[in-house]
């Protein structure tokens, strides 16, 4: 197959890094605010439980040890 010469203005470089610039974003934006159902219900990571109880992970971790909190474990990762 032949590789087709891609030739482009300095001024289109520049769109195109900026669309792609954008694009990062919104992907970066939607993966630190999406939280997809699990079994119906929405999940909290770890750090986000201690953003909200002002809790350290140590403490979270002493919590799940003792049965305080609730959590399950998918693919690895402990959702509360």
């Amino acid at each position: 197959e032949a590789i087709q010469e891609l030739s482009l203005e300095a001024g289109e470089m520049q769109v195109v890094i900026s669309a792609l610039q954008r694009v990062r974003g919104r992907i970066r934006e939607v993966s630190e605010t999406h939280r997809p159902l699990f079994c119906g219900e929405h999940f909290l990571t770890g750090k986000e439980v201690c953003e909200r109880l002002y809790i350290s992970p140590r403490t979270l971790q002493d919590y799940r040890d003792r049965k305080i909190i609730p959590y399950t474990q998918f693919a690895g990762k402990i959702l509360y």
